[in-house]
């Protein structure tokens, strides 16, 4: 846990911010809801840092940094996880994968 603050740091300074603040952090909420569901077996599960960026095609990407343990108890931190989104018509933003 201490160190997720750094990690943030690292991957926040790895790839320079490119989407509105607000849809930054509607995408950083729903990625994170996203993963937090996707994980629902595991215990401990925390996200350590998370990015959301423009995706080289007409959508977004959520990268988390993640930690917990699967269903057999093993705890692993650092794990990576990338969830795409595509934006609506309307302005909000659908996950695609």
């Amino acid at each position: 846990m201490a160190a997720d603050p750094i990690i943030q740091q690292v991957i926040d300074a790895a790839t320079p911010r490119d989407l509105p603040a607000t849809d930054e952090a509607l995408l950083l909420g729903q990625g994170r809801s996203a993963w937090l569901a996707e994980t629902a077996r595991y215990t401990q599960v925390r996200i350590q840092a998370a990015t959301a960026r423009r995706d080289p095609g007409a959508g977004a990407v959520v990268q988390l940094v993640w930690a917990g343990a699967d269903p057999a108890g093993t705890f692993v931190d650092g794990r990576p996880a990338t969830i795409h989104f595509a934006q609506n018509g309307d302005g909000t933003w659908a996950r695609t994968s």
